[in-house]
């Protein structure tokens, strides 16, 4: 393991559009404007995922394409934290001060299949952050809406997270989030976006990256 964490020595913000339309993802598609960079090469992870984002008032929207998983996936939505698939960390109230998520930190695990009667549809299900001073309310029903593709070597998701699955919510007021993903994997292990596996992003804040949400 590194003795300094490679992306410790940069400050990751990144802009976060705005985009009048979020859902469904046929008629709101996101361009290259909403796509973030790769941070695979500074530190040190498989370049395997690509993101876009936006935002507009009702919540925030997410695109994943992730490649050279092969065709293997373990979905299991009772056991969001170690089921294959996105998973997201967002901080609506970033102090990057603390080192404990609390109630404005809200993780998600975006499985591209695993619900519906058939365990064959994509599902979005709220995870627990570890080390957590406080745990964020419930995750409404019908709060984050998604669709999946999956491919030969890996799979896509789309989500449109609504502002009622996000505490804390006002960008008014706190124009930014903190922000942080990673791919689970059962094959590969955890490939976080923007740190070393071997680090804490899993429960610390400070090791997330800031977006600002601009117009």
């Amino acid at each position: 393991m590194p003795l300094v964490n490679p992306g410790a020595l940069f400050t990751f913000r990144f802009p976060c559009r705005k985009r009048k339309t979020l859902w469904p993802p046929a008629a709101a598609p996101l361009d290259e404007a909403c796509r973030l960079p790769s941070l695979a090469a500074i530190v040190g992870t498989p370049d395997i995922v690509s993101l876009w984002l936006a935002w507009n008032d009702d919540g925030l929207r997410v695109r994943a394409e992730v490649k050279g998983l092969g065709a293997s996936r373990w979905c299991q939505p009772t056991r969001p934290e170690d089921s294959d698939g996105l998973h997201l960390w967002i901080a609506t109230r970033p102090t990057g001060e603390s080192h404990r998520a609390g109630r404005f930190c809200r993780r998600l695990a975006l499985l591209p299949t695993g619900g519906g009667t058939l365990a064959d549809k994509p599902v979005a299900v709220a995870a627990v952050i570890p080390r957590t001073s406080e745990i964020p309310a419930e995750l409404p029903e019908g709060s984050v809406r998604i669709e999946a593709k999956l491919l030969a070597d890996g799979w896509s998701v789309d989500a449109a997270i609504a502002a009622a699955a996000l505490p804390g919510w006002d960008p008014a007021e706190i124009p930014r989030l903190g922000f942080f993903a990673a791919v689970i994997d059962r094959r590969l292990g955890r490939i976080p976006y923007g740190a070393p596996p071997e680090y804490p992003w899993e429960s610390d804040p400070t090791t997330w990256m800031e977006l600002e949400l601009a117009g």
